[in-house]
């Protein structure tokens, strides 16, 4: 919260607050003139200061203003005390601190995040399990560039290849075989590109429905399917049955609708 704050203060003439940045580096200053003395009796506090320093880093760096790496020299200092004592809370706080702002500070200032990558790596064999635990997930944290490495990209998945049609099978095999066949490319459900055989009975269903269709292509009617409404007038119906029986194209037998009796 007031790392935040003074992010608000330092941008509200949006540009930096020189009056602000001189107080914090003051106040840095002093207080870390008395980070040793508070490590005697009262680490809690020493470790509230690092991670305060942590997120005002984060907050207030910007890579082409110095500011940024004053930060980080106060909070190499801080984490160095807190390694020095090796208690596991101390330990953990650094570890912490080094989650949130371990790529900003390896840019800043390497070789010393280097140092601190060493004196933990020393200090795993004395501590807790579970401290031991963290400190081992930083250490591979840092060798993945802080989980910000770039994804490697992987190549893209090729393309199935383009099926034949049974028109263009001869009996030494496909005609043309490895030149580019005109034909459409058919899909299942699954994503698969059809086999020959499923390929074949699409071709031959979807001919024969092309007939049926165009031998109602002459209705002129708002039923699809030509079939006299049993719910017209008699005469309409056979009106329609005499209309249909004169079309030489459509002539087909059709039988009036008879209601059950």
């Amino acid at each position: 919260m007031g790392a935040r704050l003074c992010q608000l203060l330092d941008s509200i003439n949006k540009a930096p607050n020189l009056m602000l940045r001189e107080l914090l580096q003051l106040k840095m200053d002093h207080q870390n003139s008395e980070l040793p003395e508070f490590m005697k009796q009262e680490q809690v506090k020493v470790r509230g200061a690092t991670l305060f320093l942590a997120e005002l880093y984060m907050q207030l760096r910007q890579p082409e203003e110095p500011f940024g790496k004053t930060i980080s020299e106060y909070i190499v200092s801080a984490i160095e005390i807190l390694v020095a004592k090796k208690g596991p809370e101390n330990l953990k706080c650094v570890c912490q601190c080094l989650k949130l702002c371990g790529f900003e500070l390896d840019q800043d200032c390497p070789d010393k995040v280097d140092q601190i990558m060493k004196n933990l790596d020393q200090a795993r064999s004395s501590v807790p399990s579970a401290a031991e635990k963290i400190i081992g997930s930083v250490i591979e944290l840092r060798k993945i560039a802080w989980g910000r490495s770039e994804e490697i990209s992987t190549p893209s998945a090729a393309l199935p290849p383009m099926p034949v049609s049974v028109g263009a099978m001869g009996p030494g095999g496909p005609i043309g075989a490895g030149e580019y066949q005109n034909n459409p490319v058919f899909y299942g459900p699954d994503g698969q590109v059809l086999t020959e055989e499923e390929s074949s009975f699409l071709e031959t269903n979807v001919k024969n429905k092309a007939q049926a269709q165009q031998a109602f292509s002459g209705y002129d009617d708002d039923d699809e399917y030509g079939l006299v409404d049993p719910d017209d007038d008699p005469e309409v119906q056979q009106a329609f049955v005499e209309f249909l029986q004169s079309n030489p194209q459509n002539r087909q037998p059709q039988h009036p609708y008879r209601p059950d009796v």
